[in-house]
């Protein structure tokens, strides 16, 4: 927690050399009183390929706050040889203008996204303060947002993989990458 916002955390799971996987998921929660987007760019990747890029400024309060407009107007000209279909509970969270590619093996697809991180990061950071005490409350929506996030269920299956047991797993998904207000 800071004055920035309410919670931010990273988590690479490197197992490349072990498990042929390697994963960063990292996530940040405006204040509670703040309409800002939440902050969400995970990678899911193999030897050869990442298998699955998501990034986005999901709507947790406001879906027409301005941090969402500017990651639409920055991400448009963006172009993927394979997007990723959602899943409905995806749908119900993330924003139009998500990045959710897959089979991303190129090297001008992977300096893509290295660059569009790095702005968007520093524009969010930048201006995700910029809204705070501006409204009552956006509890439910960044609850709502962790309860559809649980519902992946790549998400138990990739964290296994990595050599979790079932309790260690749970405990993970809901203590540290979708924790609940």
């Amino acid at each position: 927690e800071g004055t920035l916002y309410r919670r931010a955390h990273i988590e690479v799971i490197d197992e490349i050399n072990t498990k042929g996987l390697w994963m960063l998921h990292c996530c940040i929660y405006p204040h509670i009183h703040n309409s800002a987007p939440i902050f969400g760019f995970d990678i899911v990747a193999g030897h050869n390929k990442i298998t699955g890029c998501f990034h986005d400024f999901s709507p947790a309060g406001d879906p027409n706050h301005n941090m969402i407009n500017w990651f639409e107007n920055t991400v448009s000209t963006l172009n993927w040889s394979k997007i990723r279909e959602l899943p409905d509970w995806g749908k119900q969270i993330f924003s139009p203008a998500i990045i959710a590619a897959s089979n991303v093996q190129s090297s001008s697809e992977i300096a893509q996204i290295v660059n569009t991180v790095n702005v968007t990061s520093k524009y969010y950071l930048s201006r995700v303060a910029a809204t705070n005490n501006t409204v009552k409350s956006t509890v439910e929506a960044q609850n709502y947002y962790a309860q559809c996030q649980k519902q992946n269920p790549r998400t138990p299956k990739v964290i296994a993989a990595l050599g979790l047991n079932d309790q260690e797993v749970d405990t993970f998904i809901h203590q540290c990458l979708f924790p609940e207000i």
